[in-house]
Parts: structure tokens; C-alpha cells; sequence
């Protein structure tokens, strides 16, 4: 079985285009794309995929008059400055110091707790030093658990998951995904998204690619586009495919417009070349 060679983002030659901060909102942070609306990053330096983000996620912005997008992007601009500022300072700390800043907050984050339980927190690690480690006291008052701080934090460890999960993506041969819609208990349809991949070293990543609410109805065409959506996001690419999982669910196996259906023929539709796979491998 032939395959054709995926290309590297160095052999399509593509580079940053400074129009695009002003028609997407996006800007070069930390050698990656990042939209200046939501933070989130965009792996490769394609007009494609900047576009797609800003039009699927931000499609409100379309209709403003470029005075109006000036004047939000000097707000977010400035927004940034500001937060990086911020960041600066918290580096300043002493490591040990911002680092069991972060770990609280991972804790907060892992066990759905409030962002202002940070506080209390605080409180019971002050209590505890001033009657074991009197002499250790002010550290302990020195760790940043604000509400405002452990929000920060906790997005600052989301956005690394994510950086490192695309990194990881690029060097992805084959993969497969598998995805499952439910209600929680806000009576929100969630679909949850996870992506398996190897790569030429044989190396296997596994995790949750995306959590998304689905608003509205919950057909196979919705949560089509929402995998297509997440796909396309992380640069993805469909000629790799392997492998497609679910549950037995109508709206996901249905035979003319259940999710799977609709995905396979995007797959059938994306690839080169046809002939050396089957729709049954995907299964």
C-alpha cells in the first residue's frame, strides 16, 4: 500500500502575512499563530486555516465596519500587553513560588472547584505554617491565589495542553478518533472529541482532542461539522485517517446523514486517491 508523502509546512513555504492582523486578529506569539479574540493558537502559517478560525468561531466580527475592528484590535492588543506584564512579574517570584501557584490551581482545575477556593486555600497553608513553619510564613503568604490568578493559571495550563497536543500532531502518520455525544446536567449536549495518533517512530498519543457544547439540535450534520470544525482547527489532515469510533446512536450511524456517513464522505471527497482503501477499514 502506497501512501503519498505528507508535506512539511517548510516545503509549502508558508510565512506570516502582517494583513492578517487586522482582517483575522491574529498576530505571531511564541514562534505559533495566535487569534487575538480568544488566545487560541493555530499550528500551521496558512491563510486557510486562519481564515477558518475566524470565521467559524468569531463570525460576529464580519459584520463590523473596519473603524469598529480597529478599535477592538487596539483593545485586545493592549489586553495582551497588559497580561504580559503581568506574567513578567509573576516570573520575577521566586519559581518555587509561582510554581506551587500553578500546582493549586491544576488542583482547583482537576477537582471542579471555584476559582476563588483559591483564597481559602491560601488561608489553610498560611494557618498551617504559622503553627509548623513559623519561620517559613511569609512564602507561604507570597503564593498568588486570587480568583483572577488561578483563572489565569489554569488557562495558561489549558493553553500549553494544547500547544504540545498540535506539536504532537504534526508528527502524526496515521490516526484515528473517536467521539460520543451525552447531556450533562444542565441539559447541554456535550460532544466530546478524542484523537489517537502514531508516528514514524512508532510513538502513540492519546487524548481528548476537544469538549464542545452543541447548541441548538444535536442532528448527525451538527456533530459532523463540529468534528469537521476540530479537525480542521489542529490541522488534522483526512488523507491520514485510519479508524472512526462511536456509539450506535441514530444520529451518529444513520445511513444518509448520521455523522459517520457524512465524515467518510468528506474523507472520500479529500483524498488524492481512492483506490487503496476501503470504506469498511475505517470502522
Amino acid at each position: 500500500m502506497s501512501v503519498a508523502k505528507k508535506r512539511k509546512i517548510v516545503d509549502e513555504n508558508r510565512k506570516y502575512s502582517e494583513e492578517w492582523e487586522e482582517k483575522y486578529f491574529f498576530i505571531i506569539q511564541n514562534t505559533k499563530l495566535m487569534c487575538l479574540i480568544c488566545r487560541e493558537t493555530v499550528a500551521v502559517f496558512k491563510e486557510y486555516n486562519v481564515k477558518r478560525h475566524y470565521e467559524t468561531k468569531h463570525n460576529d466580527y464580519l459584520k463590523f465596519s473596519s473603524e469598529v475592528k480597529q478599535s477592538k484590535l487596539r483593545e485586545f492588543t493592549s489586553q495582551l500587553k497588559t497580561q504580559q506584564k503581568m506574567f513578567s512579574s509573576a516570573l520575577q517570584q521566586p519559581s518555587n513560588i509561582v510554581k506551587a501557584s500553578y500546582s493549586v490551581s491544576f488542583l482547583i482545575a482537576k477537582k471542579m472547584k471555584t476559582f476563588s477556593d483559591g483564597e481559602f486555600v491560601k488561608e489553610c497553608l498560611e494557618a498551617v505554617a504559622k503553627d509548623i513553619l513559623p519561620d517559613k510564613n511569609k512564602l507561604f503568604s507570597n503564593i498568588s491565589l486570587s480568583r483572577q490568578t488561578v483563572c489565569r493559571r489554569i488557562n495558561d495550563i489549558s493553553n500549553e495542553i494544547i500547544v504540545k497536543l498540535r506539536d504532537r500532531i504534526q508528527d502524526f502518520k496515521y490516526f484515528s478518533i473517536a467521539f460520543d455525544e451525552s447531556t450533562d446536567i444542565s441539559d447541554t449536549a456535550q460532544l466530546v472529541i478524542f484523537v489517537r495518533g502514531v508516528n514514524e517512530s512508532f510513538q502513540i498519543t492519546e487524548e481528548m482532542l476537544k469538549l464542545i457544547s452543541l447548541k441548538g439540535t444535536t442532528k448527525g450534520e451538527d456533530i459532523f461539522h463540529a468534528v469537521e470544525n476540530s479537525l480542521c482547527e489542529n490541522n488534522l489532515d483526512l488523507e491520514i485517517i485510519s479508524g472512526i469510533s462511536t456509539d450506535g446512536a441514530p444520529a451518529m450511524v444513520g445511513k444518509e446523514k448520521g455523522a459517520i456517513k457524512l465524515l467518510i464522505d468528506k474523507i472520500e471527497s479529500t483524498r488524492k486517491t481512492n483506490n487503496f482503501w476501503k470504506r469498511d477499514d475505517l470502522f
